[in-house]
Protein backbone atom coordinates (compact mmCIF):
# COMPACT_ATOMS: atom_id res chain seq x y z
CA UNK A 1 0.00 0.00 0.00
CA UNK A 2 1.45 3.06 -0.97
CA UNK A 3 0.93 5.96 1.53
CA UNK A 4 2.89 8.67 0.40
CA UNK A 5 1.32 11.16 -1.66
CA UNK A 6 1.42 9.47 -5.71
CA UNK A 7 3.42 10.32 -8.41
CA UNK A 8 1.24 12.24 -11.26
CA UNK A 9 0.86 9.28 -13.61
CA UNK A 10 -2.59 9.09 -14.58
CA UNK A 11 -3.94 5.53 -13.67
CA UNK A 12 -7.84 5.37 -12.92
CA UNK A 13 -10.43 6.72 -15.92
CA UNK A 14 -13.68 5.71 -15.01
CA UNK A 15 -15.74 8.53 -14.65
CA UNK A 16 -12.79 10.66 -13.85
CA UNK A 17 -8.70 10.65 -14.16
CA UNK A 18 -7.11 10.10 -11.37
CA UNK A 19 -4.07 8.64 -10.09
CA UNK A 20 -5.29 5.77 -7.72
CA UNK A 21 -8.35 3.29 -7.58
CA UNK A 22 -10.71 4.68 -6.09
CA UNK A 23 -10.14 1.64 -3.28
CA UNK A 24 -6.77 2.93 -2.80
CA UNK A 25 -7.72 6.15 -2.19
CA UNK A 26 -10.50 4.84 0.63
CA UNK A 27 -7.89 3.27 2.21
CA UNK A 28 -5.85 6.45 2.47
CA UNK A 29 -8.88 8.55 3.26
CA UNK A 30 -9.94 6.49 6.65
CA UNK A 31 -6.59 7.14 7.81
CA UNK A 32 -7.61 10.91 8.32
CA UNK A 33 -10.94 10.23 9.64
CA UNK A 34 -9.98 10.92 13.13
CA UNK A 35 -8.09 14.07 12.05
CA UNK A 36 -10.94 15.63 10.61
CA UNK A 37 -13.42 14.78 12.59
CA UNK A 38 -15.73 12.08 10.13
CA UNK A 39 -18.05 10.04 12.08
CA UNK A 40 -20.05 8.25 9.54
CA UNK A 41 -20.26 7.56 5.91
CA UNK A 42 -23.41 6.63 4.62
CA UNK A 43 -24.97 5.55 0.92
CA UNK A 44 -27.99 7.23 0.30
CA UNK A 45 -28.26 6.08 -3.28
CA UNK A 46 -31.60 4.18 -2.06
CA UNK A 47 -33.70 6.74 -1.47
CA UNK A 48 -33.86 8.11 -5.00
CA UNK A 49 -35.54 5.86 -8.08
CA UNK A 50 -32.09 6.70 -10.23
CA UNK A 51 -29.89 4.28 -8.76
CA UNK A 52 -27.02 6.60 -9.32
CA UNK A 53 -24.25 6.19 -6.52
CA UNK A 54 -24.51 8.83 -3.99
CA UNK A 55 -22.79 8.44 -0.39
CA UNK A 56 -22.38 11.30 2.45
CA UNK A 57 -19.84 11.74 5.15
CA UNK A 58 -20.58 13.44 8.66
CA UNK A 59 -18.26 15.52 10.39
CA UNK A 60 -20.75 17.07 13.72
CA UNK A 61 -17.84 19.15 15.28
CA UNK A 62 -17.77 20.80 11.32
CA UNK A 63 -17.43 24.87 11.31
CA UNK A 64 -18.82 24.84 7.35
CA UNK A 65 -20.86 21.72 6.60
CA UNK A 66 -21.10 19.03 8.41
CA UNK A 67 -22.60 16.65 5.64
CA UNK A 68 -20.90 16.48 2.36
CA UNK A 69 -21.94 14.77 -0.53
CA UNK A 70 -20.33 12.24 -2.84
CA UNK A 71 -21.31 10.72 -6.65
CA UNK A 72 -19.52 8.97 -8.80
CA UNK A 73 -19.89 6.35 -11.56
CA UNK A 74 -19.54 3.50 -8.68
CA UNK A 75 -20.22 3.14 -4.75
CA UNK A 76 -16.52 3.21 -4.15
CA UNK A 77 -15.93 6.39 -6.09
CA UNK A 78 -19.26 7.77 -4.71
CA UNK A 79 -17.67 7.07 -1.26
CA UNK A 80 -14.83 8.21 -1.82
CA UNK A 81 -15.54 11.81 -3.22
CA UNK A 82 -17.98 12.10 -0.06
CA UNK A 83 -15.13 12.10 2.48
CA UNK A 84 -12.66 13.70 0.54
CA UNK A 85 -14.92 16.89 0.17
CA UNK A 86 -15.27 16.42 3.89
CA UNK A 87 -11.46 16.21 4.24
CA UNK A 88 -10.92 18.96 2.07
CA UNK A 89 -13.53 21.31 4.30
CA UNK A 90 -11.66 20.32 7.44
CA UNK A 91 -8.37 21.98 5.67
CA UNK A 92 -9.97 24.68 4.71
CA UNK A 93 -11.26 25.58 7.67
CA UNK A 94 -8.54 24.82 9.81
CA UNK A 95 -5.30 25.63 7.58
CA UNK A 96 -2.59 23.76 9.01
CA UNK A 97 -0.28 23.91 6.73
CA UNK A 98 -1.28 27.39 4.59
CA UNK A 99 1.90 29.43 6.47
CA UNK A 100 2.23 32.11 8.68
CA UNK A 101 -0.68 35.34 7.30
CA UNK A 102 0.83 38.70 7.06
CA UNK A 103 -1.05 41.65 7.22
CA UNK A 104 -0.95 44.19 4.71
CA UNK A 105 -2.99 45.81 2.08
CA UNK A 106 -2.79 45.07 -1.60
CA UNK A 107 -1.63 48.65 -2.24
CA UNK A 108 1.75 47.92 -0.36
CA UNK A 109 2.76 44.81 -2.15
CA UNK A 110 4.11 43.80 -5.45
CA UNK A 111 1.36 41.19 -6.71
CA UNK A 112 1.48 40.10 -10.13
CA UNK A 113 -2.02 40.48 -10.72
CA UNK A 114 -5.15 42.83 -10.38
CA UNK A 115 -6.69 42.75 -7.48
CA UNK A 116 -9.79 43.93 -8.36
CA UNK A 117 -10.16 40.73 -9.84
CA UNK A 118 -10.66 38.31 -7.24
CA UNK A 119 -14.28 37.82 -6.06
CA UNK A 120 -16.03 40.21 -3.79
CA UNK A 121 -18.99 39.74 -0.98
CA UNK A 122 -21.97 41.46 -1.82
CA UNK A 123 -21.75 45.58 -1.15
CA UNK A 124 -17.99 44.67 -0.58
CA UNK A 125 -16.67 47.78 0.61
CA UNK A 126 -12.80 46.41 0.05
CA UNK A 127 -10.28 48.44 -1.74
CA UNK A 128 -6.50 48.11 -2.29
CA UNK A 129 -5.90 49.97 1.06
CA UNK A 130 -7.78 47.82 2.80
CA UNK A 131 -5.68 45.66 5.73
CA UNK A 132 -6.03 42.30 5.37
CA UNK A 133 -4.49 39.25 6.07
CA UNK A 134 -2.47 37.18 3.07
CA UNK A 135 -0.78 33.84 2.91
CA UNK A 136 1.72 32.29 0.22
CA UNK A 137 1.08 31.20 -2.66
CA UNK A 138 2.42 29.34 -5.89
CA UNK A 139 2.19 30.76 -9.57
CA UNK A 140 1.29 27.65 -11.18
CA UNK A 141 3.74 26.96 -14.13
CA UNK A 142 6.24 29.35 -12.90
CA UNK A 143 9.14 29.13 -10.10
CA UNK A 144 7.80 32.06 -8.11
CA UNK A 145 5.56 33.04 -5.41
CA UNK A 146 2.94 35.58 -4.26
CA UNK A 147 0.59 36.27 -1.70
CA UNK A 148 -3.14 35.66 -1.71
CA UNK A 149 -5.80 37.15 0.89
CA UNK A 150 -6.84 34.79 3.68
CA UNK A 151 -10.76 35.02 2.63
CA UNK A 152 -9.84 33.79 -0.77
CA UNK A 153 -8.00 30.47 0.98
CA UNK A 154 -9.47 29.69 4.39
CA UNK A 155 -13.82 29.19 4.91
CA UNK A 156 -16.13 29.13 8.07
CA UNK A 157 -19.51 29.58 8.61
CA UNK A 158 -18.76 30.37 12.75
CA UNK A 159 -20.56 33.59 13.92
CA UNK A 160 -17.87 36.54 14.43
CA UNK A 161 -18.10 38.38 18.07
CA UNK A 162 -17.42 41.80 16.38
CA UNK A 163 -19.06 43.34 13.24
CA UNK A 164 -17.17 43.55 10.02
CA UNK A 165 -17.70 45.32 6.78
CA UNK A 166 -18.65 42.97 3.44
CA UNK A 167 -14.83 42.46 1.98
CA UNK A 168 -13.91 39.42 -0.22
CA UNK A 169 -16.33 36.68 -0.76
CA UNK A 170 -15.78 33.23 0.83
CA UNK A 171 -17.20 30.12 -0.72
CA UNK A 172 -15.40 26.26 -1.24
CA UNK A 173 -15.09 27.35 -5.16
CA UNK A 174 -11.38 26.24 -6.39
CA UNK A 175 -11.27 24.07 -3.45
CA UNK A 176 -10.02 20.41 -3.79
CA UNK A 177 -8.50 17.45 -2.90
CA UNK A 178 -6.90 14.41 -4.69
CA UNK A 179 -4.19 11.45 -4.89
CA UNK A 180 -1.48 14.31 -5.38
CA UNK A 181 -1.15 17.84 -5.28
CA UNK A 182 -0.76 18.35 -9.17
CA UNK A 183 -4.66 15.79 -9.30
CA UNK A 184 -6.00 18.19 -6.19
CA UNK A 185 -4.78 21.77 -8.34
CA UNK A 186 -5.62 20.59 -11.39
CA UNK A 187 -9.30 19.48 -10.04
CA UNK A 188 -9.91 22.61 -7.95
CA UNK A 189 -8.75 24.73 -11.58
CA UNK A 190 -11.38 22.75 -13.46
CA UNK A 191 -14.45 23.93 -10.70
CA UNK A 192 -13.31 27.42 -11.64
CA UNK A 193 -13.64 27.25 -14.92
CA UNK A 194 -16.86 25.62 -14.87
CA UNK A 195 -18.14 28.00 -12.41
CA UNK A 196 -17.01 30.86 -14.96
CA UNK A 197 -18.65 29.23 -17.78
CA UNK A 198 -21.88 28.47 -15.93
CA UNK A 199 -21.97 32.21 -14.36
CA UNK A 200 -24.15 33.79 -17.30
CA UNK A 201 -26.51 30.21 -17.40
CA UNK A 202 -29.41 31.92 -16.11
CA UNK A 203 -29.28 34.74 -18.41
CA UNK A 204 -29.97 32.50 -21.59
CA UNK A 205 -33.45 31.06 -22.07
CA UNK A 206 -33.61 27.55 -23.11
CA UNK A 207 -34.22 28.67 -26.82
CA UNK A 208 -31.07 30.11 -27.58
CA UNK A 209 -28.95 26.73 -25.79
CA UNK A 210 -27.40 24.22 -27.50
CA UNK A 211 -28.67 20.68 -26.20
CA UNK A 212 -27.32 17.29 -26.71
CA UNK A 213 -29.99 14.44 -27.37
CA UNK A 214 -29.53 11.74 -24.47
CA UNK A 215 -30.26 8.94 -26.63
CA UNK A 216 -26.74 10.18 -29.01
CA UNK A 217 -24.12 9.86 -26.06
CA UNK A 218 -21.95 6.73 -26.99
CA UNK A 219 -19.69 6.86 -24.07
CA UNK A 220 -20.38 3.49 -22.22
CA UNK A 221 -19.80 5.00 -18.87
CA UNK A 222 -22.04 8.37 -19.73
CA UNK A 223 -24.35 5.91 -21.42
CA UNK A 224 -25.11 3.92 -18.56
CA UNK A 225 -26.04 6.44 -16.44
CA UNK A 226 -28.18 7.99 -18.93
CA UNK A 227 -30.13 4.71 -19.52
CA UNK A 228 -30.38 4.53 -15.31
CA UNK A 229 -32.41 7.95 -15.25
CA UNK A 230 -34.19 6.59 -18.47
CA UNK A 231 -35.27 3.14 -17.06
CA UNK A 232 -36.43 5.40 -14.11
CA UNK A 233 -39.08 7.15 -15.84
CA UNK A 234 -37.25 10.59 -15.40
CA UNK A 235 -36.67 13.45 -17.70
CA UNK A 236 -32.95 14.65 -18.75
CA UNK A 237 -31.91 17.64 -20.55
CA UNK A 238 -28.31 17.65 -21.30
CA UNK A 239 -27.04 21.65 -22.07
CA UNK A 240 -23.70 21.78 -23.80
CA UNK A 241 -22.12 24.86 -22.12
CA UNK A 242 -18.38 24.70 -23.50
CA UNK A 243 -17.26 28.23 -23.72
CA UNK A 244 -13.72 27.12 -24.16
CA UNK A 245 -13.00 24.31 -26.79
CA UNK A 246 -10.11 23.56 -24.89
CA UNK A 247 -12.39 23.12 -21.48
CA UNK A 248 -15.37 20.85 -22.61
CA UNK A 249 -18.74 21.80 -20.04
CA UNK A 250 -21.74 20.20 -19.44
CA UNK A 251 -25.25 20.97 -17.46
CA UNK A 252 -27.44 18.00 -16.69
CA UNK A 253 -31.64 19.31 -15.46
CA UNK A 254 -33.38 15.97 -13.83
CA UNK A 255 -36.98 16.10 -13.41
CA UNK A 256 -39.24 13.16 -11.94
CA UNK A 257 -42.83 12.82 -11.24
CA UNK A 258 -41.49 11.28 -7.87
CA UNK A 259 -40.07 14.93 -7.09
CA UNK A 260 -41.48 17.03 -9.91
CA UNK A 261 -38.63 19.85 -9.38
CA UNK A 262 -36.16 20.39 -11.49
CA UNK A 263 -32.20 19.81 -10.62
CA UNK A 264 -28.84 20.86 -11.94
CA UNK A 265 -25.45 19.39 -12.33
CA UNK A 266 -22.41 20.78 -14.67
CA UNK A 267 -19.55 19.52 -14.64
CA UNK A 268 -15.84 20.83 -16.98
CA UNK A 269 -12.93 18.50 -17.32
CA UNK A 270 -10.42 18.56 -20.75
CA UNK A 271 -11.99 14.93 -21.35
CA UNK A 272 -15.59 15.36 -22.38
CA UNK A 273 -16.88 12.19 -21.44
CA UNK A 274 -15.39 12.86 -17.61
CA UNK A 275 -16.94 16.31 -17.87
CA UNK A 276 -20.68 15.07 -19.12
CA UNK A 277 -20.66 12.42 -16.63
CA UNK A 278 -19.80 14.69 -13.33
CA UNK A 279 -22.81 16.40 -14.84
CA UNK A 280 -25.00 13.94 -15.00
CA UNK A 281 -23.88 12.67 -11.30
CA UNK A 282 -24.24 15.69 -9.82
CA UNK A 283 -27.66 16.23 -10.99
CA UNK A 284 -28.55 13.08 -9.22
CA UNK A 285 -26.71 14.21 -6.20
CA UNK A 286 -28.40 17.63 -6.31
CA UNK A 287 -32.04 15.26 -6.02
CA UNK A 288 -30.37 13.20 -3.04
CA UNK A 289 -29.18 16.05 -0.93
CA UNK A 290 -33.04 17.23 -0.80
CA UNK A 291 -34.36 13.78 -0.85
CA UNK A 292 -31.84 13.31 2.19
CA UNK A 293 -32.43 16.36 4.07
CA UNK A 294 -29.56 16.01 6.28
CA UNK A 295 -26.78 18.98 4.52
CA UNK A 296 -26.66 22.00 6.61
CA UNK A 297 -28.16 24.93 4.13
CA UNK A 298 -30.83 23.05 2.74
CA UNK A 299 -33.67 25.26 2.64
CA UNK A 300 -36.91 24.72 4.31
CA UNK A 301 -38.73 25.82 0.94
CA UNK A 302 -37.05 22.65 -1.44
CA UNK A 303 -39.75 21.00 0.71
CA UNK A 304 -43.24 23.39 0.19
CA UNK A 305 -45.38 22.06 -2.89
CA UNK A 306 -45.78 25.74 -3.97
CA UNK A 307 -41.88 25.42 -5.73
CA UNK A 308 -42.96 22.08 -7.64
CA UNK A 309 -42.91 22.17 -11.25
CA UNK A 310 -46.14 19.92 -11.55
CA UNK A 311 -45.49 19.08 -15.65
CA UNK A 312 -42.56 17.94 -17.43
CA UNK A 313 -40.79 19.94 -19.29
CA UNK A 314 -39.60 20.07 -22.56
CA UNK A 315 -36.65 20.43 -24.30
CA UNK A 316 -36.97 22.96 -27.44
CA UNK A 317 -36.50 20.45 -30.32
CA UNK A 318 -34.89 23.25 -32.96
CA UNK A 319 -32.19 23.22 -30.68
CA UNK A 320 -30.91 19.57 -29.93
CA UNK A 321 -27.99 18.19 -31.66
CA UNK A 322 -26.08 15.24 -30.75
CA UNK A 323 -22.96 14.25 -28.79
CA UNK A 324 -20.97 13.86 -31.62
CA UNK A 325 -21.92 17.48 -32.90
CA UNK A 326 -20.69 18.74 -29.17
CA UNK A 327 -17.34 16.87 -29.43
CA UNK A 328 -16.46 19.21 -33.04
CA UNK A 329 -16.62 21.61 -30.62
CA UNK A 330 -13.80 20.24 -28.50
CA UNK A 331 -9.96 21.30 -28.84
CA UNK A 332 -8.68 17.74 -27.09
CA UNK A 333 -5.28 17.52 -26.03
CA UNK A 334 -4.44 14.15 -23.88
CA UNK A 335 -1.66 13.86 -21.07
CA UNK A 336 -0.24 11.10 -19.23
CA UNK A 337 0.80 12.83 -16.14
CA UNK A 338 -1.57 15.56 -14.29
CA UNK A 339 1.22 17.95 -13.78
CA UNK A 340 1.90 18.33 -17.73
CA UNK A 341 -1.90 18.87 -17.67
CA UNK A 342 -2.28 21.63 -15.00
CA UNK A 343 0.35 23.50 -16.39
CA UNK A 344 -1.38 23.53 -19.78
CA UNK A 345 -4.38 24.23 -18.28
CA UNK A 346 -3.46 26.70 -15.73
CA UNK A 347 -1.67 28.50 -19.59
CA UNK A 348 -4.98 28.56 -21.26
CA UNK A 349 -6.65 29.86 -18.29
CA UNK A 350 -4.04 32.90 -17.62
CA UNK A 351 -4.11 33.26 -21.39
CA UNK A 352 -7.82 34.47 -21.25
CA UNK A 353 -7.50 36.28 -18.06
CA UNK A 354 -4.12 37.88 -18.38
CA UNK A 355 -3.82 36.75 -14.65
CA UNK A 356 -1.84 33.81 -13.05
CA UNK A 357 -3.20 31.35 -11.67
CA UNK A 358 -2.28 30.63 -8.04
CA UNK A 359 -2.35 27.76 -6.04
CA UNK A 360 -1.73 27.46 -2.05
CA UNK A 361 -0.97 23.98 -0.97
CA UNK A 362 -3.17 22.84 2.50
CA UNK A 363 -1.24 19.60 3.34
CA UNK A 364 2.32 18.99 3.59
CA UNK A 365 4.18 16.84 0.67
CA UNK A 366 4.57 13.94 3.51
CA UNK A 367 1.10 13.62 3.85
CA UNK A 368 -0.81 10.62 2.12
CA UNK A 369 -3.53 12.82 0.21
CA UNK A 370 -3.36 16.66 -0.91
CA UNK A 371 -5.64 19.63 -0.31
CA UNK A 372 -5.04 22.48 -2.55
CA UNK A 373 -7.19 25.91 -2.90
CA UNK A 374 -6.43 27.34 -5.79
CA UNK A 375 -7.55 31.12 -7.00
CA UNK A 376 -7.72 32.45 -10.41
CA UNK A 377 -8.60 36.21 -10.95
CA UNK A 378 -10.96 37.82 -13.49
CA UNK A 379 -12.70 34.19 -13.71
CA UNK A 380 -16.18 34.59 -12.96
CA UNK A 381 -18.26 32.83 -9.93
CA UNK A 382 -22.32 33.14 -10.06
CA UNK A 383 -24.79 32.09 -8.11
CA UNK A 384 -22.69 29.10 -6.37
CA UNK A 385 -22.85 25.77 -7.65
CA UNK A 386 -26.35 25.84 -9.34
CA UNK A 387 -27.64 26.05 -13.00
CA UNK A 388 -31.10 27.18 -12.18
CA UNK A 389 -32.98 26.40 -15.78
CA UNK A 390 -34.92 29.58 -17.14
CA UNK A 391 -38.67 29.23 -17.85
CA UNK A 392 -39.02 28.74 -21.85
CA UNK A 393 -40.64 31.71 -23.22
CA UNK A 394 -44.07 31.69 -24.53
CA UNK A 395 -43.68 31.80 -28.70
CA UNK A 396 -46.95 32.33 -29.26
Amino acid sequence: MVTAQQEAVKRYFTGTHRTRAPEQTWALATGLFDRCGISRVADVTGLDVLGIPTWVAVRPLASTLSVSQGKGATDTAAKVSACMEAIELWYAENLPAAGEPVTANAAELALPYDFTGLQRAARSLVTDRTPLEWLPAGVIGEPRTTLVPRPCVGISSLASPAWSPPLLRVSSNGLASGNCIEEATLHALFELVERDATADLIDRPTTVRDHIAPETVDDPGCADLIARIADAGAWLELVDNTRDPHFPCYVAYLWSPEDPSIYSGSGCHTDPAVALSRAITEAAQSRLTVINGTRDDVHGSLYRSHRWDAEQPETPADRTGSWARALERVDRVECDSMDEELVRCARLVGARTGQPVLAVPLTTVDEPLAVVRVVAPGLRFGAGDECPRPVQPNRS
